[in-house]
């Protein structure tokens, strides 16, 4: 998968090696489940650091990036040319990973569409859930405050 600016263009190369190591950086087991989880939380860090991991230079093979800051610039210059979002990017990637058969196994359009759209609701419940716990603990507390029993 290439992506390209008019200043850069990076080719993302999938290597079992490549794989591993993002696995090690991002402290993860499973390749696919640490991506997917990346998705749901539009985690921008660990979408930086999978590309730093997966990008070659296109004339010369060698990585495209010195570190994670080149990336973040790189990816700031990517959306504002190609008006893309961090999603769209996810979306991208993930795509051109399942066509090298890089998750658990290589999934239709339509069974990816549904796996990242899964794992976007799954992250939604959690915020939800979460939010409406602490919205009832303050209301228990306000109430615990008030009873003068």
């Amino acid at each position: 998968m290439i992506l390209e600016t008019k200043n850069k263009r990076v080719d993302l190369i999938y290597r079992t090696r490549s794989i591993v190591k993002v696995n090690k950086e991002l402290n993860g087991k499973n390749f696919e489940e640490l991506y997917f989880n990346a998705v749901s939380e539009n985690n921008v860090e660990a979408l930086s650091r999978i590309v730093l991991v997966f990008a070659e230079d296109v004339n010369s093979g060698l990585s495209a990036f010195k570190n994670v800051d080149e990336v973040f610039d790189f990816l700031d210059e990517y959306m504002e040319e190609s008006q893309k979002t961090y999603s769209d990017i996810f979306k991208e990637i993930a795509e051109s990973i399942n066509e090298m058969g890089f998750f658990g196994k290589k999934m239709t359009k339509d069974e990816l569409k549904e796996k990242m759209k899964t794992h976007m609701s799954i992250d939604m419940n959690e915020i939800i859930k979460s939010s409406a716990e602490k919205a009832i603990a303050g209301v228990a507390e306000k109430e615990f405050r008030g009873y003068k029993g």
